[in-house]
């Protein structure tokens, strides 16, 4: 999980950069609109990693929590035995006992009651998404489900999720011309390939259709 984050964010930082330099050369509200997405996008992955490192503190932490107690144990039980000796009555020793059971399960409950928050947290991350599939709604819904196969294996290289995230960008931009170039920045196009071919025709037409 957290190698595909780490991709995930390498990526976001190559688009980061082809945006800015193209928002440095000619500023507009379209790129505006998109860097912001990009960062919040970053921020969100970084965020999720920041979580992934949290589980894995709570992992060590509970570990020595478990240690804790197996060495409490044992001298409990070294105390009962030094108790049956030395005292008749086992009573003392009974409810040491129970104390020591008691913050044990008082140690322990801070480790339960911090798994639900990691979960909360993944909300705005569903939330982020459902935002994105409705701004790349108007080209996704003209590429039909064969054609979707078909770009993902032959011009993303079956990485479906590439390709999303170019469709979403590539939704909201201004022009053809802006579009392929992006294009270019995330895929190597090859016009003698039937998909690709067939990939620019489809732009040509949603930016037709726009203007």
């Amino acid at each position: 999980m957290k190698q595909k984050l780490l991709a995930d964010i390498e990526l976001d930082v190559h688009e980061l950069k082809y945006l800015m330099d193209s928002f440095t050369k000619e500023p507009t509200q379209t790129l505006s609109e998109l860097l912001k997405r990009s960062v919040a996008r970053m921020q969100g992955r970084l965020d999720e990693l920041s979580q992934e490192i949290d589980s894995v503190e709570l992992v060590s932490l509970s570990s020595f929590v478990v240690e804790e107690t197996v060495v409490k144990e044992n001298e409990t039980i070294a105390q009962e035995k030094d108790a049956s000796v030395i005292i008749q009555s086992p009573e003392p020793v009974i409810e040491a006992a129970a104390a020591e059971e008691e913050e044990e399960e008082e140690e322990e409950e801070p480790v339960i009651e911090e798994a639900p928050l990691i979960i909360k947290k993944e909300e705005p991350k569903n939330a982020v998404l459902g935002e994105s599939i409705k701004l790349a709604a108007g080209l996704r819904h003209s590429i039909s489900l064969n054609d979707s196969f078909r770009f993902s294996r032959e011009l993303f290289k079956g990485d479906t999720d590439l390709m999303n995230r170019v469709i979403e960008q590539i939704s909201v931009m201004g022009s053809y011309k802006t579009a392929v170039a992006f294009l270019s920045s995330k895929v190597e196009i090859d016009e003698e390939k039937d998909a690709v071919v067939d990939f620019l025709e489809l732009l040509k037409k949603y930016f037709n259709q726009s203007a």
